[in-house]
Parts: structure tokens; sequence; C-alpha cells
């Protein structure tokens, strides 16, 4: 679909047409892509499933599986994972259909690049002063009020898009900035305390982070296509923020008439809890690391995110985003998948291979300016952002405690973003391999941290 999707953008500029063989450079990855994942779904249901089936037959239980803890609690768990990757999933979509139309939108109210700049530096700038206290607000006064105003507070920020009016929409930004802190953090740190207080178990754990981010490209690829539908339906590009509007009422109805309360510790105020979480990062060496290794590498994956269209679109070639984007998301959806089949690996040393991975790649467009190595680059730094996304959930759940998750994950946003505004500000007067250069040293960084944090481990602490 996507192919066929792309073909009129491919074909518009000459540089884009397919080869003699019919296939472009970005055709061939995507069917390379297609081919390697439903070759991993093969295995993971056809192949696996009937084994072990078997050995759970033979055994009481398939090692590995999720009827390996508790046969008794399986049918409840995949009640219970299926109901939140659910309402997950729909604000994921929400969060996602906004995305290719926040510049267009911009664009079409006639704000200039400079303006463009400013708001979309206010996001992060948000997020960085006042998404920070969304994590002590969910672990006080309950990840399910979070949750709901998450929902809350992005549906008045897709509303603010109604409005050509710059000071509007700074408002509509910054919502959108606390908005997104609580939906990285609020959500995991709901799901894993409802989970440990239900009693499954850490293999059904792994299950569920899997899923989260391999549904999570999925549902990425399928909210750009109704987010296009939209615009072309309407004619404006404020459509998708309305189709996205309608996702958050919707999941935020589910979560406040299905989902139950939890809270890290409720009898402590907002700034008792933030107080609480820091003084738990300064005195484990081990908290300070899993949150360094989030910041360093997420900061370099948004970094990321501004820069594969200049790393591939050189002299003024036209690329085909959305089939780009496809791959991309297609990649990611792969290491989610993947992560299921290593999931018995520990996630400290997993998340190694992933870090020092993705610092190789992001060297490749450094070395070169030719399009194949470094898309190919790319599509393997987003399948290790596959893999990345529920090995540190996992990670997470072993290592930072329960009463103050929610915060110490938003806490290590305020490196995340500045590490992110501080690259974006300087951006314009560095050429692109210096950029990819800070990239890449990120992710070493991230190597040590690693490192550091599986000595901590290998001697009990």
């Amino acid at each position: 679909v996507s192919v066929l999707y792309c073909k009129k953008e491919m074909s518009d500029d000459a540089t884009m047409a397919p080869t003699a063989t019919g296939w472009s450079l970005y055709d061939k990855y995507l069917a390379v892509l297609l081919f390697a994942y439903g070759c991993v779904l093969f295995k993971q249901h056809v192949i696996d499933r009937p084994a072990n089936t078997k050995k759970a037959d033979n055994n009481g239980s398939a090692p590995g599986s999720i009827e390996s803890t508790d046969d008794k609690s399986a049918p409840l768990f995949k009640r219970f994972q299926r109901e939140f990757l659910v309402v997950f999933l729909t604000m994921m979509a929400a969060d996602w259909m906004q995305g290719p139309y926040v510049y267009a939108l911009y664009a079409h109210y006639g704000f200039s690049r400079t303006d463009n700049g400013i708001l979309f530096i206010a996001g992060f700038g948000s997020s960085l002063v006042f998404g920070t206290w969304a994590g002590p607000i969910a672990d006080s006064r309950g990840r399910k009020f979070a949750c709901i105003l998450y929902g809350i507070t992005y549906t008045l920020s897709c509303m603010t898009k109604h409005f050509p009016d710059f000071t509007i929409l700074m408002v509509g930004r910054l919502l959108g900035g606390v908005a997104t802190s609580i939906l990285w953090s609020s959500f995991e740190s709901w799901m894993v305390s409802e989970h440990n207080s239900r009693g499954f178990g850490p293999n059904q754990l792994n299950s569920t982070f899997s899923q989260m981010t391999a549904f999570n490209g999925i549902v990425a690829i399928a909210s750009g296509f109704v987010a296009q539908w939209a615009v072309d339906f309407v004619g404006h590009p404020v459509a998708p923020f309305d189709v996205s509007a309608l996702c958050l009422v919707l999941g935020t109805g589910f979560i406040h008439f299905s989902w139950s309360e939890n809270f890290g510790v409720q009898s402590k105020g907002v700034v008792a809890q933030m107080s609480d979480a820091a003084r738990a990062v300064v005195q484990s060496p081990v908290i300070f690391l899993v949150g360094l290794q989030q910041a360093l590498f997420e900061g370099a994956m948004y970094t990321f995110v501004f820069m594969w269209t200049p790393a591939l679109q050189k002299d003024g070639v036209k690329i085909p985003h959305g089939l780009i984007f496809a791959c991309f998301m297609i990649a990611c959806s792969l290491g989610g998948t993947l992560f299921g089949l290593v999931a018995g690996l520990p996630a400290y040393r997993l998340l190694l291979f992933v870090y020092a991975g993705a610092a190789a790649c992001m060297c490749v467009p450094m070395v070169t300016e030719e399009a194949g190595p470094i898309m190919g680059a790319f599509i393997a730094f987003e399948l290790l952002v596959g893999l990345f996304w529920p090995a540190i959930g996992t990670l997470r759940s072993e290592q930072v405690p329960e009463h103050c998750r929610a915060t110490v994950i938003n806490l290590f946003r305020v490196p995340l973003n500045l590490i992110v505004c501080g690259v974006l500000y300087f951006q314009g007067s560095m050429d692109i391999g210096s950029v990819f250069r800070f990239c890449a040293a990120f992710h070493g960084l991230a190597v040590l941290a690693s490192l550091a944090l599986a000595s901590f481990i290998g001697k009990g602490n």
C-alpha cells in the first residue's frame, strides 16, 4: 500500500523514478523489510507456537511463554493486556496523526520558518519546564488521573490549531509539551503497577512491552494514511487534529470508565514526590545510570527525527517521505517483535548492543553521501529503536522503585529536552555530518553508561 501511495510522488521527479526493473531504492528496502517482518511473524506464530504448546503439554509450561508463570492467569492477563493496548495505541494514534501536519498547518496560516522554529522549541521547552512535574503528579495524585489529564490537555492543544493566531498556537504547543511528557511516563507506570498488583509475571510484562512497540509502528503508518485521507476529504491541514481529538476523547472515556487507579505514594505532595525521586536518583547509581541511558539515547533519537530528511535529500532531490516513513516504522515494529524472541537476554545486556549499533549507524552519514548506505543505516537504527523501547521499559520496571517511577522517568526528560533543544539551536551553523557526530557521541556515552550499569548489577547492587 505504501509503495502504491508514493508512486505519484516519485514519478513527479525524474531522480526518484523507478529503475529499469520497476523498483526504486526505497521500494527495494520496503520489500526486504516486509519479507523480514513476515519471516519473523511466521516463526513466532506458526513455528514457535506449536513447539511451545508441545512443551507445555509435556512439562506443564513452555519456558519463556506467557503461560510459563501461571497457566491459570494467562486468560486474565490476555484480557488485561488487550484492554491496555487498545487504549495506549489509540492515544499513540492521536499523537502520530498530528506529527506530519504541524508545520504544514503553520505554513498554511502564513507563519515563517523562524516562527515555526519558535513554536517547535516551545513544545520541547514546555516538556522541559512543566512536563517534568507530570511525573510527581501521576505518582501522588494517581496514574489514571494523569492519563485522563493527557487526554484533556492534548485535546485542548488540538482545538487551538483552528486559530491562525501565534499566541493561541503557542498555548497549544505548551499544552502539547506537557501532554507528551505524560504520554511517555504515566501510561507505562500505570501498566507496570497494575501488572504487578494483579500478580502477573515478568515474561508477561516483556510480552506487553514487545507488543507496545510492535503495534505502535503499525499504528503510526495507519495514522499517516488516515491523516492524509482527512486532509484530502476536508481540504484543510487542520483536519488531522480533529481526528486526533476524536481519538483522545474515546481513549479518555475508556480510561475513565474502565481503569482502576494506582499511585506511587499517595500521602505525599507533588514537591515531596519530586524530592523523593531526586533523592533516589542521587543515592542509587543504578537508577541514575538507567535514566542517563534513557536521556542520551532518546536525545540522539529525537535529533535524528529532524535530520534524516536533509541527510537523504541532497541537492534538492525529491524523496518519497511517505515511503521512507513506512520503512522506518516497519523496521521499528520489526525490532519490537524481535524483542519478544530475545526476551530471555537481560535487558541491560541487550541495551549495550543497541547503543553500540546505534552509534555505528550514526557514523554512516559522516563518511558517505550515497543515499543507499545512509538509508540502510537509518533502517538499522529504527530497528534498534524498536528493540530499545521494550528493553528500557523492562529495565525501568526492574530497577526503578514503584513509588516514584513516573517521576523518575520524567526527571530524566530534562536532560533529554536540553540535548534536543541545544542541538536544534546550533544545528543551523553545523553541517549534517557534525550533527550526526553528536548523535554518535551520545550513543557512545550510552554504551559507557550501560557498561557501568552492568558492572553494578554484576556486583549484586
